[in-house]
């Protein structure tokens, strides 16, 4: 008993919780289709709860004001997705195609009121005082304007999104399966999750004035086949990384968000157990899915060799993907690098039980892509 209860994870600190843009609709089905909220955070989902209501008459507005011309925005460039596996550099990379001036982005205002964000902006700097400044995993800054994760808009409009494994840890494997394979949903429910994200993304296109949107998602890896329905010319940029750092990186990623936004307890065996599965099953997913993708519309590219030379290898991903205005964004990307260059890194260590572990699972990647375990 003891042992169990070392093992739980518990975090009752702070009850600010990205889902506060939600409306009570949705709040209330995510709450009574995934187990309800642990007792002990009930201060969080309180604050949810009353956010949603407090964000009403903005979301009513938002559609009455805006959702017509929404509506009748055209998505005219394809987008770029930048597409691989959690802390596989894919923040770094979107980071960096940010800078380009052609491109606009999902920003963290964006997925914290989906669709209400062009109502509420002028509370925008207020709000911004509550908000984190750096990621948790990994110390990374994060701007209330900055390049962030669509699928965390997502959550707030709808019941699918990989976040909400992180929102209700007992039901992951279940929210893993139908966010991201769609297993299990109605053709109903798939058309749904494609209108939230079209509508999204119509959206932030609107506020962009038609800039080509470049858009960073993990999980997004085993959704080539859906995006391309949606965006039959999209690009495809797939980084991957040395799978042993990935896991390793990933473990403490879970941990951490998990504190943040849990609204239910979960343990160190679930964490371990879903980090393990979610990973072959994005991948092999993800290699199935890659084939179906036209020449020159997807490339894919090593992390190690982006932190080596990265401007070598964005003009290569920028001549593959035919995407122009490289002269124009160069010089805005490596004052970007510039600032960044005395950035540290996590530094993980790694015995050989984790190496055992590694290669027991993900040995298909491993061999794939030639790594070794790191020294």
């Amino acid at each position: 008993m003891k042992r169990k209860k070392k093992n739980m994870r518990k975090n009752n600190r702070g009850i600010q919780h990205p889902l506060f843009g939600t409306s009570i609709i949705t709040w209330i089905k995510l709450v009574t289709n995934n187990g309800g909220v642990d007792p002990s955070f009930l201060p969080r989902a309180m604050f949810v709860t009353i956010s949603a209501l407090l964000t009403m008459p903005a979301r009513f507005l938002f559609k009455i004001v805006y959702g017509p011309r929404i509506a009748e925005t055209k998505i005219k460039y394809p987008p770029v997705f930048i597409i691989g596996h959690w802390r596989s550099g894919t923040t770094f990379l979107h980071e960096l195609l940010s800078h380009d001036p052609q491109f606009c982005y999902v920003s963290m205002w964006h997925t914290l009121l989906p669709n209400s964000f062009l109502v509420m902006e002028p509370t925008k700097k207020f709000m911004a005082q509550f908000l984190p400044t750096t990621r948790p995993m990994d110390n990374i800054e994060v701007a209330v304007d900055g390049p962030y994760e669509e699928e965390a808009g997502l959550a707030v409009l709808g019941q699918w999104s990989f976040f909400h494994c992180f929102h209700f840890p007992r039901y992951a494997k279940r929210q893993y399966s139908q966010s991201i394979h769609f297993e299990g949903l109605t053709d109903e429910d798939v058309a749904q999750w494609k209108k939230n994200y079209f509508d999204l993304t119509k959206a932030v296109t609107y506020s962009n004035h038609g800039k080509r949107l470049v858009l960073k998602n993990p999980s997004n890896t085993a959704r080539i086949t859906t995006l391309m329905e949606l965006f039959p010319d999209a690009r495809f940029i797939h980084i991957y990384r040395n799978p042993y750092k990935v896991y390793l990186s990933t473990k403490r990623m879970r941990a951490k968000v998990l504190d943040k936004l849990a609204l239910q307890h979960t343990t160190d065996e679930q964490i371990e157990n879903h980090v393990i599965d979610n990973y072959v099953r994005l991948m092999k997913s993800y290699f199935k899915q890659k084939d179906q993708v036209p020449d020159g519309h997807l490339i894919e590219i090593r992390y190690e060799d982006l932190v080596a030379d990265p401007m070598g290898q964005i003009r290569e991903v920028y001549a593959r993907l035919g995407l122009p205005g490289l002269e124009v964004a160069e010089p805005k990307m490596q004052r970007y690098l510039d600032e960044k260059a005395g950035y540290k890194k996590n530094v993980y260590e790694i015995d050989d039980a984790i190496i055992r572990r590694v290669k027991k699972h993900w040995d298909f990647t491993i061999k794939r892509w030639g790594y070794e375990p790191p020294k």
